[in-house]
């Protein structure tokens, strides 16, 4: 039986991130299941074709090949140099939650009314808005308006034209200070959405920079545009001003966390990465959790976003002693620069000097009598969409990853929707990505991808389809299915880069994964509009589009193939011929393209 091309994403960019991005592989593209193979991921064949950019596919001048010396059998897969790149990359992980998610703690729903005239200065609030403040119908309970307010000179109800609000949860927001409410609340929704749109942008900059400079020049361009921008933030006139420099924090952030967890995968040895990529996730729970903690003990958006660049500066410090990639200075042919760190890495990682020293060289002339090429050529996205099965499982894929960005984006953003203490939902909703993340990696391996996937998407979609039954008294419950189905998403998001690696074929594998990501994208710039769905219609609306598309999403991905334990797909025929671990017709149907990739897998390489 012919050996499986597997592909180990090296230069994988992470989520956050969002976008939730991107998230690193929890664990190795193998042939085999880890728990049924009979190799290790030491042994496994790992490519990299192209650099993965969260929605754009570069290609990567870094080739790695195989062969008996790796770069982690110099300096070691796990030490102290690999803890600093980690401690580095996982920070920046929280920092990326927290920017993220921050509209919600800088620019929450608040309540609001019309603003008493002069005349009328004296009256307290409730006597004001007995007077002069109609009543309309919101969640099932009759509430003061927050737009309208009786003229009484025409006996009739007007636009407010000024607003008060209500600071018992919140001292000071975006939304009070730049009056973002009712015929303006859309502008929230805009700000988020061009925050959303930075990472995209800075995917494609940096993505393809990083290849051509270094990852080091890169963290410390984008680092330079998170400070100055996030700083200025600070300082806006203007919500326009607001929004454009969140657009340029996007883009630092994007760009130094994504830029850092390509670093981190690069200095970690096949052993290790695992345990990096999951370990990096918690990362991003963890900001999630400080913004909950900051936002509840300050309640003012000035000091929220202050903190959060205060704290940031620790990220210049641990910049300077933040390595380059050994890989990147390989594959570029810099090799006294590679040379000089590497052996720091042995001294630092306590490993045999001499034995690193010799190693070294025999990797040097492997690399000096190359010339570095693709081992498949440039895919693109057209290729994709060229076979009909191919085709079709894309478009299921696409789909899929739109759906989880869109509900995972749209429930994180608009905890305070559902009612009750905001700080307390918003925390909830934090919380549940750390078991989230820890059971998708078991469901995965036990139930295997495709019903862990459709399973995760079914259930989180009736858990908000029940949450609208609910409200009032028993709002408790609303909230509590709404926290089981934002649990569940979080859980489908994680499972979801795994399964998708792996239905690919490796001659297009990163441009799929590459597309679907840009895919994921569009779903967060989209989702921050849904509460202005809710506005127009029904607060329920939203929790009804939730579990329509989840639903709908996951009953298509039982028409995808399962990938646990399967031989996966090397070229587009296998692909198409793809159907499982136990009917796979790949070997039978074309054993000329098995012998020819088989020939390229026994044929002696290095591996960087």
């Amino acid at each position: 039986m012919r050996k499986p091309c597997n592909p180990l994403l090296l230069t994988w960019y992470p989520p956050f991130l969002g976008c939730r991005d991107c998230r690193p592989l929890l664990k190795h593209i193998n042939g085999r299941d880890p728990e049924a193979g009979d190799g290790s991921a030491e042994e496994s064949e790992q490519l990299v074709v192209e650099t993965i950019c969260n929605g754009c596919s570069a290609s990567s001048e870094a080739m790695i090949k195989e062969d008996k010396v790796e770069l982690t059998n110099i300096y070691g897969a796990y030490g102290p140099f690999q803890r600093i790149v980690f401690l580095f990359a996982v920070t920046i992980s929280m920092f990326g939650a927290y920017h993220n998610l921050i509209i919600t703690a800088v620019a929450p729903k608040i309540d609001h009314w019309c603003a008493k005239p002069e005349a009328f200065e004296n009256m307290t609030d409730d006597e004001w808005k007995e007077l002069a403040i109609p009543k309309e119908m919101r969640q099932g309970q009759e509430h003061y308006s927050q737009c309208e307010e009786y003229d009484f000179e025409t006996n009739t109800t007007v636009k407010c034209n000024s607003w008060e609000y209500d600071h018992s949860h919140y001292k000071r927001t975006v939304v009070d200070q730049w009056d973002l409410v009712c015929s303006r609340s859309w502008l929230v929704s805009l700000s988020q959405s061009v925050y959303m749109a930075g990472y995209m942008t800075s995917m494609i900059i940096f993505g393809q920079l990083s290849d051509r400079v270094g990852r080091r020049t890169v963290i410390c361009i984008a680092l330079t545009i998170l400070l100055t921008a996030g700083f200025s933030t600070l300082l806006s006139k203007t919500f326009i001003a607001f929004i454009s420099l969140r657009y340029f924090v996007s883009l630092g952030v994007s760009g130094v966390g994504a830029t850092s967890f390509v670093l981190l995968m690069e200095v970690t040895g096949p052993s290790t990465r695992s345990f990096f990529g999951l370990a990096y996730e918690f990362g991003w729970a963890t900001g999630y959790l400080v913004l909950a903690l900051v936002s509840y003990l300050i309640n003012d958006w000035f000091y929220v976003q202050l903190v959060a660049m205060i704290a940031a500066l620790v990220l210049v410090i641990g910049y300077w002693i933040l390595p380059e990639s050994p890989r990147w200075l390989m594959a570029n042919k810099k090799f006294d620069r590679a040379h000089k760190l590497i052996m720091e890495a042995v001294e630092r990682n306590e490993k045999d000097k001499d034995e690193a020293e010799l190693k070294f060289q025999l990797l040097k002339k492997e690399i000096e009598k190359e010339e570095p090429k693709h081992v498949f050529g440039k895919a693109t996205v057209f290729d994709l969409l060229k076979t009909p099965v191919l085709r079709r499982r894309t478009l299921i894929l696409y789909a899929c990853w739109f759906v989880n960005s869109f509900t995972y984006y749209a429930m994180s953003l608009n905890t305070n929707d559902l009612g009750g203490n905001p700080y307390l939902n918003f925390t909830i909703a934090g919380a549940v990505e750390f078991p989230a993340y820890a059971i998708s990696i078991w469901v995965i391996q036990k139930m295997g991808r495709r019903w862990s996937q459709s399973g995760c998407m079914l259930l989180a979609g009736t858990s908000c389809i029940v949450t609208i039954f609910f409200s009032g008294e028993t709002l408790w419950v609303k909230i509590t299915f709404a926290m089981f189905g934002k649990f569940l998403i979080t859980a489908s998001y994680g499972i979801l880069y795994v399964y998708s690696a792996e239905i690919y074929p490796t001659v297009v594998r990163n441009v799929g994964v590459g597309s679907s990501s840009t895919i994921a994208r569009f779903g967060a710039i989209i989702a921050p509009f849904v509460k202005e769905l809710g506005h127009a219609t029904h607060e329920n609306v939203p929790f009804g589009v939730y579990g329509a598309i989840c639903i709908a999403s996951g009953l298509t991905v039982l028409l995808l193939p399962e990938t646990r334990g399967a031989q996966l797909p090397d070229s587009v025929m296998e692909g198409e011929q793809f159907v499982g671990p136990q009917q796979s017709k790949s070997q039978d149907k074309v054993p000329e393209e098995g012998a020819n990739n088989k020939a390229k897998q026994d044929s002696p390489r290095t591996r960087l």
